[in-house]
C-alpha cells in the first residue's frame, strides 16, 4: 500500500513536471518529498538598492516592512531558483501539490498562503522563521546612524482597468481618436455637465462603434502608468534572519546562489544573498 501511493505521488509530480514545457531544465521534484524544516541556518541579506517591502494591498500609499515577512523570503527562494512563474501557472502547478500532499495526510489550502497579495508561493512549507531578525552593520555605524532610514519616493505603476474611468482622464499612450471621439459623446449629450464621470464609464462600457464586437474601453492603451506613493527603507548593514530549514531546499539555494540576480519586495530591490548553517 505504501509502494503504490509513493508510485501516485511520483505519478502526480511527474504530470506537474511535463506542465513546463518552456521551463524544461527547472527541476520541480522538490515539491513532491513531504517538507522536513530540520537544518537550522541563518539568511544573510545585503541589500544592494533602497527595498520597498510592501505586504498588504496598498491604497494610494504603499507602506514598507522593516524586515521581510515568511511569504517575501519564499519570493526570494523561488527568484534564486529561476522559478518566475506566471500566477495561472503557479495555481496549476498548487493543485497538484494539494493532490501531492493529500497523499501524505496533509491538508493543503491556497487560502493559507496568499495573505496581502495573489502570489501563490511554492516552498512555504519548507522553511520557517525561528528568531528575530536584526541589522548587522558591514563597518561601525557613524553617530546618529541607527543602521537604516525610511523615505517616500514616487512610483510608476503600471495598471489596466476597464472598469473605471480613471486612465481616460490621462494615460501616456491614449490614441487622440479615443479622446475626441469621448468629447463629442459628451459634448453632444442632454446631460448639463454634472456627472461627466458617469458619461464616461458608460461609455467605456458601450460597445465600439466600429466594431460591434469589442467595447471602447478596448481602444485604451494595455497598460497606463499613475504615480503612487511609495515608502522605502535604505539599510546600512545586512539583515540576518534565524529560519529552519529542508536540507535539500537549502542545498538547492546554494546551488543557486550565484546564478541569479536576486531581488526583495519588488523587481528593484535588488540583494545578494548568504545562506550559513548553525
Amino acid at each position: 500500500m505504501k509502494e503504490e501511493s509513493e508510485n501516485n505521488v511520483h505519478r502526480d509530480l511527474d504530470l506537474l513536471k511535463r506542465k513546463i514545457k518552456m521551463e524544461k531544465n527547472i527541476d520541480l521534484s522538490i515539491l513532491k518529498k513531504l517538507p522536513e524544516q530540520n537544518v537550522q541556518a541563518v539568511l544573510e541579506i545585503i541589500p544592494l538598492a533602497p527595498l520597498s517591502m510592501v505586504s498588504e494591498l496598498p491604497g494610494s500609499f504603499y507602506k514598507t516592512l522593516k524586515y521581510p515577512s515568511k511569504k517575501m523570503l519564499c519570493g526570494l527562494f523561488e527568484n534564486m531558483l529561476g522559478w518566475h512563474f506566471d500566477n495561472s501557472l503557479r495555481l496549476e502547478i498548487f493543485k497538484d501539490m494539494v493532490k501531492v500532499r493529500k497523499k501524505q495526510k496533509i491538508d493543503l489550502k491556497k487560502e493559507q498562503f496568499i495573505h496581502g497579495s495573489t502570489y501563490i508561493p511554492l516552498l512555504m512549507e519548507f522553511f520557517s522563521l525561528n528568531g528575530t531578525p536584526c541589522y548587522e552593520p558591514i563597518k561601525p555605524f557613524e553617530e546618529g546612524d541607527i543602521g537604516f532610514m525610511y523615505y517616500t519616493d514616487l512610483w510608476s505603476r503600471a495598471r489596466r482597468r476597464h472598469d473605471t474611468y480613471v486612465q481616460v482622464n490621462g494615460s501616456r499612450h491614449i490614441s487622440l481618436d479615443v479622446v475626441k471621439e469621448l468629447h463629442d459623446e459628451i459634448m453632444h449629450s442632454d446631460s448639463d455637465g454634472s456627472n461627466i464621470n458617469k458619461q464616461i464609464d458608460n461609455w467605456l462600457k458601450s460597445p465600439d462603434k466600429s466594431n460591434s464586437e469589442k467595447y471602447n474601453w478596448q481602444q485604451l492603451p494595455f497598460y497606463y502608468y499613475t504615480p503612487v506613493s511609495r515608502e522605502y527603507i535604505e539599510i546600512h548593514g545586512i539583515i540576518k534572519i534565524p529560519i529552519n530549514i529542508d536540507a535539500d531546499l537549502l542545498s538547492l539555494l546554494k546551488k543557486n546562489i550565484n546564478n541569479s540576480v536576486t531581488y526583495l519586495g519588488n523587481s528593484e530591490g535588488w540583494v545578494e544573498v548568504e545562506i550559513t548553517k548553525v
